[in-house]
């Protein structure tokens, strides 16, 4: 999993930064390996991004699986048919806060894949 924050030119380039006061956008991206045993179809992951504050960035929408529940920031959607897919996706703001982010991707309820990064 790739985690990084981006300046977002009036060009439509994004330029990666580490400054918390020029970020306009952070992007997720991760792979799901290939699994020849894994069932195939469409899969909804759920991210979650934290910022220093311990706040959910993006939609904070909480839903529940069983007994537990998650607030999360974006879902996205995969056709997976067993071979490696790459998924990427953005999550615009503004006057993103200095600190550590925490990103974790969840299946459901369980945690996938975590990551983090600062911004200064």
């Amino acid at each position: 999993m790739k985690t990084a924050a981006y300046k977002q030119r009036s060009s439509g380039k994004q330029v990666a930064t580490e400054r918390a006061g020029r970020a306009d956008v952070l992007k997720v991206s991760f792979t799901i390996a290939e699994n020849s045993i894994a069932k195939t179809g469409d899969k909804t992951y759920y991210v979650q991004v934290i910022d220093s504050k311990n706040n959910v960035l993006g939609d904070k929408v909480t839903t529940s699986f069983d007994d537990k529940s998650l607030t999360y920031s974006f879902t996205t959607n995969v056709k997976y048919e067993n071979k490696s897919v790459e998924v990427s996706q953005d999550l615009p703001g503004k006057d993103f806060a200095k600190g550590t982010y925490f990103v974790n991707v969840f299946d459901k309820a369980e945690l996938v894949s975590k990551s983090s990064f600062t911004l200064k």
